[in-house]
């Protein structure tokens, strides 16, 4: 039983290896996207999206972040003219300058009630309609 224990734990353990290859993430910040995936999961480790971090993705189609991300730093999704969908977390408090800029596609977005500050030209360039 012990060795079987051991497979299932090295098992998990490669899967996570070969998600966060995808991120350059330090203390808990994603400060880069390297990957090359145009559906992105965002690991449930990171508490916020640093300065550019997906700055001109321009093959992401959807990034799904996780509970836990508090803020959304500047220039973070600027250039992702494929991106149709994201869902900002009911913890973000802020959103960076010009954080979508360029988000041409992106046709909605849900800003919840947690958010106290957006920064200036946050969603220039878009056709986005804001909830």
């Amino acid at each position: 039983m012990p060795e079987e224990n051991n497979i299932s734990v090295e098992n998990e353990q490669q899967t996570t290896d070969n998600i966060n290859k995808d991120f350059q993430i330090e203390k808990n910040v994603l400060k880069k996207y390297i990957g090359t995936d145009s559906h992105v999961l965002v690991p449930d480790t990171v508490t916020a999206i640093g300065d550019g971090a997906f700055k001109n993705q321009k093959k992401i189609i959807t990034i799904t972040l996780p509970e836990s991300i508090t803020s959304i730093g500047h220039y973070a999704f600027t250039g992702c003219r494929s991106l149709t969908s994201i869902e900002i977390p009911d913890k973000v408090t802020s959103i960076g300058d010009y954080a979508f800029k360029g988000c041409k596609r992106l046709p909605v977005i849900d800003i919840p009630e947690s958010v106290r500050r957006i920064g200036r030209g946050a969603f220039d360039s878009t056709m986005l309609m804001i909830h």
